[in-house]
Order: structure tokens, then C-alpha cells, then sequence
């Protein structure tokens, strides 16, 4: 999997220790419990987003994407600008296989996804963790609770409880109060940068066909290349 779509899914999510206070935080619990629940209970997720990376030296870079989600299944769509022109990227699983397509490089490689029983596997993100990324290996402590353009939102920040090796040191998630969804998320990286993640569209339980998870070279342009792994 690409870094830049492990950057994306590790927010949506994502993570400095801090204290044993921060991890049993009761508030920020009850509150990550019911959007877990609130997320599971969907039989789909259908949503559009919007990434802007904020570097140490000021200056931006936004892209924005699509996620449908199904079960364990996913398809990712993320345009990114390159030199002024826009390049779609495309990630896809129906949980035995899964692909990436690159338009810049003509190409989309294909392998085996990741087995989640194996050591160096079961704690990967995938973009099905999207709204429940806080389950998996965060402290969490809640912060405030606002008013924005008429919705309560509350703020609940994520720590990795293992930040050895990761490249961001605290998460800001953003939750609507009456949906109990995650709708935005800031990660905060050891570089200094800042990724912002915005939920721009959240649309649950639409009917979704397997086909859309399922790879084939056909559904990508004629002279597209195959890099197959398996």
C-alpha cells in the first residue's frame, strides 16, 4: 500500500504518550463507543472527503477523494495534483485481493490482500477502519465541545500507545454530536506538517454491488499496466 494512502486511512481516522488519565478517559470512551457502534450498524458507508497537507514552510496541498465502503471491502479514489494536472489514484479490495492503480504511471498492481491473523498484518489500517480507527492501539482524551455552523462538535484527541516508529504524534478527531460520526480529523506529524482530513459528504446504507471491490484489468484505461504480485 502506497504511503500516501496510509497517511489518509491512519486519520480518518489516528496518533507522544501521555498519561495513564488519557487513556481511560471516560467521556472521550463513551463517545468513541457510540460512533463505533453508530459506523457498524451501517450497511454501507458512501462518502466524498478532502485532504489538505499543511507543510512547515506554509505552504498547502489539497486533494480530495471518494471512499465506499462494504463490510471489510473498500474502494478508494483519491486526485492528486502534480504539476498542475490532476492524476487519479485508485485503491480497491473485496478483502482476498487488492489493487492500485496510479493514472500517472499507467499502471495498476495487483496482490494478495493482507492476512489480519498474521504478526505483521493484524494491525494494519484499512480504509474499513475508517470510522472506527480509534479501536485500534490509541490513548484518547476528550478536549472541548463547540458549536460550528449550528452543529455540536466535539474534539477528542488520539495518541499512539506505541509511538516508536510513527510519524505523527497526535490525532484530532472531529465529531458530529447528534450523528455520532466522525466527520474531520487533524494529524499532527513529527515533521512539523499537518494533514487535515474533512468529511465532505456521508451517505450510509446506500445498495452497493460487490462488482464495485472486485478488480479487473478492464475496468481500468487501454494500455494500462498489470503488475500482478500474487
Amino acid at each position: 500500500m502506497k504511503p500516501t494512502l496510509k497517511k489518509a486511512l491512519a486519520a480518518t481516522a489516528l496518533l507522544i504518550t501521555v498519561s495513564a488519565a488519557a487513556q481511560q478517559d471516560p467521556k472521550a470512551k463513551t463517545i468513541l463507543d457510540e460512533v463505533s457502534k453508530t459506523a457498524k450498524a451501517y450497511t454501507s458507508i458512501t462518502a466524498s472527503f478532502s485532504i489538505t497537507i499543511e507543510k512547515p514552510n506554509g505552504t498547502k496541498d489539497v486533494q480530495d477523494g471518494t471512499v465506499v465502503l462494504k463490510g471489510k471491502k473498500y474502494k478508494v479514489i483519491l486526485n492528486k495534483k502534480i504539476k498542475e494536472k490532476i492524476y487519479k489514484e485508485e485503491y480497491r479490495s473485496n478483502t482476498q485481493v487488492i489493487c492500485t492503480y496510479s493514472e500517472k504511471d499507467k499502471e495498476v498492481t495487483v496482490d494478495n490482500a493482507p492476512d489480519p491473523s498474521k504478526p505483521n498484518t493484524k494491525n494494519a489500517i484499512v480504509p474499513s477502519d475508517i470510522f472506527t480507527i480509534h479501536e485500534k492501539g490509541f490513548k484518547y482524551k476528550f478536549e472541548k465541545e463547540v458549536t460550528e455552523s449550528g452543529r455540536a462538535i466535539q474534539y477528542i484527541n488520539l495518541y499512539p500507545e506505541k509511538p516508536d516508529g510513527k510519524s505523527y504524534h497526535t490525532v484530532k478527531v472531529k465529531i458530529d454530536k447528534l450523528k455520532k460520526q466522525i466527520v474531520g480529523a487533524t494529524m499532527f506529524n513529527s515533521d512539523g506538517s499537518k494533514m487535515i482530513y474533512a468529511v465532505k459528504t456521508f451517505t450510509p446504507n446506500l445498495a452497493v454491488n460487490d462488482t464495485e471491490f472486485e478488480y479487473s484489468l478492464k475496468n481500468y484505461p487501454a494500455g494500462t499496466e498489470e503488475i500482478d504480485l500474487r
